[in-house]
């Protein structure tokens, strides 16, 4: 992490269409003007452009396409966010690299983030296909003191904020696809995993991952997965500026982790479902790992449980499973 460079870039977003002169950053910063000079030639090799004008002085025209950690940091600040992340251009999991951060004593709240990932993991211990470029591979990390048994929702309740950020910041109608999926255009945009170590009546630690297309291209996927996932870009026709985006997605998950602790989810837990709920009012098959039930979907429980009515009108209360919808499910290509 390198200070310095964070408060360069936050200085240039706060007047992002004017000027800094390199006398005002020189003194914020507490360096020379040659040595902001400097930096700025060091954030060009990393993908930024800066517009340069005498007597004027310096502005950002254009952002880094890959994750940038000063950048995210940066526009975490402007809104007065101190979440720490932690940063990886590569990594085996960002859930894994979280474990290994909580078991050195790393204090929480932190985020592990990185661009490509080699080993991503997904429910049921499976292993996932994670494309390379464009996507934000997430965790948050947290140590919640609340009772395992309140958890039952949290993934859900994740899922649902992150959804109305993808609403609000894409205008793309990204749903959630119970129990881990983000879908749009029912192609599966992201895949959500949460882990914990719990003792007897509380929780140690908590991981939620997150893997998310944004800008990946669709057409280097492998066969197996192209047909059934996507990417933002894909769906909006153009890249979205994805350190920005980054930086609201932190903001939005570790908010919807305070209000879920606080316990004062619970209203806005429905309302999300209703707005957000792929699979409402559809006919699914939900398998198991000692079963397989098809029925309607009606709903969720205050757990998170899905609600199904098979076709005898006999109501189901499931916890977990697989969900597929008519003749085809939908793939998991995204993992944590």
């Amino acid at each position: 992490m390198d200070d310095l460079d964070v408060i360069i870039l936050n200085s240039l977003l706060v007047s992002r269409d004017k000027y800094i002169s390199g006398n005002f950053l020189a003194k914020k910063v507490g360096i020379s003007r040659v040595g902001i000079w400097a930096r700025l030639e060091k954030l060009r090799e990393q993908g930024f452009t800066f517009d340069a004008v005498r007597h004027l002085g310096y502005r950002i025209s254009q952002e880094p396409d890959e994750l940038n950690a000063s950048l995210i940091r940066a526009y975490l600040s402007l809104e007065n966010s101190s979440v720490k992340i932690v940063f990886f251009p590569e990594i085996d999991s960002t859930n894994s690299e979280a474990e290994r951060q909580l078991a050195d004593g790393r204090e929480v709240p932190f985020i592990i983030i990185s661009s490509k990932q080699q080993m991503g993991r997904g429910r049921l211990g499976r292993k996932w296909h994670s494309p390379e470029e464009g996507n934000i591979y997430m965790s948050y990390v947290f140590r919640p003191q609340l009772p395992p048994a309140r958890m039952q929702p949290f993934t859900l309740w994740m899922g649902l904020n992150i959804c109305e950020l993808l609403n609000r910041f894409c205008d793309l109608p990204v749903k959630l696809k119970w129990p881990n999926d983000l879908v749009l255009n029912n192609k599966k945009v992201a895949g959500m995993l949460t882990e914990a170590r719990v003792d007897s009546d509380q929780m140690l630690d908590l991981v939620f991952g997150l893997g998310l297309n944004v800008n990946s291209d669709c057409k280097q996927w492998p066969s197996e997965i192209a047909p059934n996932a996507t990417s933002l870009a894909s769906e909006i026709g153009n890249f979205l500026p994805i350190n920005n985006f980054a930086a609201n997605l932190i903001i939005v998950g570790v908010k919807a982790y305070q209000q879920f602790s606080a316990g004062n989810y619970n209203t806005d837990f429905f309302k999300l479902w209703d707005r957000y709920n792929a699979l409402k009012l559809k006919s699914v098959t939900v398998k198991t790992q000692v079963s397989s039930l098809s029925g309607k979907v009606e709903g969720i429980d205050d757990e998170g449980s899905l609600l199904l009515k098979d076709a005898l009108d006999k109501k189901h209360v499931l916890r977990v499973g697989e969900v597929s919808l008519g003749n085809s499910e939908i793939l998991s290509s995204i993992s944590t």
